[in-house]
């Protein structure tokens, strides 16, 4: 390869991935230092790689925010197909996730915030990122968080990039849904994106295995070992918000990142105000953290506390529910409250599932017509993407 493509002249390799490689670049019309990446050579006979390499800029051809990465230029040089990108200095998230880099919980929390700023743009734009991991999150040096690799983007209504025999996307942190090839949304990049909020503040996968198969039952199969088991000094609030971004059930986790974003900087401001700039992983809780809160403050977790384990008992989830966060809202690290409202939320899950059971048996009586249809038409409220729903539904469309 000449060491010249366009109107760009290489300087350096910045790095090398399955699909192509990354150089550091220098235009020569305006003068400024960029990032050129350019699809290998092995691929250049590979239609549907070339069109994902498109894609890729496509995609963030139509997005401008500064978490998410600037694309300058596309075009074709000697058959090789380049893009030229804003030059980013920092490491990835992977980078710190394996080095277990000294980073204080506040800086955690803010890396998340911008991750999910960047994300809830992208999709109010229309556009579905479908590959979030570690490595696609950059963290710079001096600057915001960049989100990278729109490679496998969908825009808006466009069609789908597959390759015959090949799963796109890294399994590690795929939803349900993709990972069983079905269609997905922005919620499906909110559990990718739970996924990896997850390895960075337990530094643990949340589905492990040996093979590409046993990781993708993992996650169709087997819940994440809880946030607050492998690290109990996290705020527990933090820990529920994750869990709720990788719920099984795309209606059970966030509708949209702006929500996530909103909780995320709640839980900043209590962090801030209570824990200071503690280095994560913070030191177990003392009575000094306590004295911190106030008496006055302590009292009203623990009046939110007896009442939610009231209401627990006596099988109010919901009320309980309010409760528990209501004194994670007060006190981010009370253990008691964390652990009702994880128990609660459990409940919670396994009502809704037994609802669902239920209503379907009546959705599919023959001999109540009318009763079905009331029990299809609730079905429809709250689990409009379980499969024996929509299902149902496409039949009662198609005799209509």
């Amino acid at each position: 390869m000449t060491t010249t493509v366009g109107r760009y002249e290489i300087i350096d390799k910045l790095g090398e991935g399955a699909m192509g490689i990354v150089y550091r670049a220098r235009d020569k019309t305006l003068g400024r230092m960029l990032a050129l990446k350019m699809l290998s050579a092995d691929f250049t006979g590979e239609e549907e790689l070339q069109r994902r390499f498109n894609r890729e800029a496509v995609a963030i051809g139509r997005l401008s925010h500064p978490n998410i990465v600037t694309v300058y230029d596309q075009g074709e040089s000697d058959g090789h197909l380049y893009m030229a990108m804003e030059l980013l200095e920092g490491s990835d998230l992977r980078t710190l996730i394996e080095k277990a880099a000294d980073v204080s919980l506040l800086d955690r929390i803010r890396i998340m915030i911008e991750i999910g700023q960047g994300l809830g743009y992208a999709h109010a734009k229309g556009v579905v990122h479908r590959d979030i991991k570690p490595a696609n999150i950059l963290v710079q040096t001096a600057g915001p968080v960049k989100i990278l690799d729109f490679g496998l983007a969908r825009v808006g209504t466009g069609g789908t990039i597959t390759r015959r025999g090949v799963i796109l996307g890294t399994p590690d942190y795929m939803s349900p849904e993709q990972a069983m090839g079905k269609a997905v949304d922005n919620r499906s990049d909110i559990f990718s994106a739970g996924g990896v909020f997850y390895e960075f503040l337990t530094l643990e996968k949340p589905f492990k295995g040996k093979t590409l198969h046993s990781v993708l039952y993992q996650i169709l199969s087997h819940e994440p070992t809880p946030i607050l088991t492998l690290n109990p000094d996290l705020p527990a609030r933090l820990a529920a918000l994750v869990h709720r971004m990788m719920s099984k059930a795309p209606e059970k986790r966030y509708p949209a990142m702006e929500p996530v974003v909103k909780d995320l900087q709640a839980i900043e401001e209590v962090v801030r105000r209570t824990a200071g700039r503690a280095v994560f992983p913070r030191t177990r809780r003392t009575a000094a953290d306590d004295s911190k809160l106030g008496e006055q403050t302590r009292a009203r977790v623990r009046e939110h506390v007896k009442r939610g384990r009231a209401h627990y008992d006596a099988g109010e989830y919901a009320r309980a529910l309010a409760e528990m966060r209501n004194a994670l809202k007060l006190d981010p690290n009370c253990e008691e409250a964390a652990e009702v409202l994880w128990r609660t939320e459990q409940k919670t899950r396994q009502a809704d599932e037994a609802r669902v059971v239920g209503l379907l048996a009546r959705a599919n009586a023959p001999s109540s017509p009318d009763d079905a249809h009331k029990a299809l038409a609730e079905l429809a409220l709250i689990a409009p993407d379980h499969p024996r729903v929509v299902e149902l539904l496409r039949q009662k469309n198609q005799g209509s």
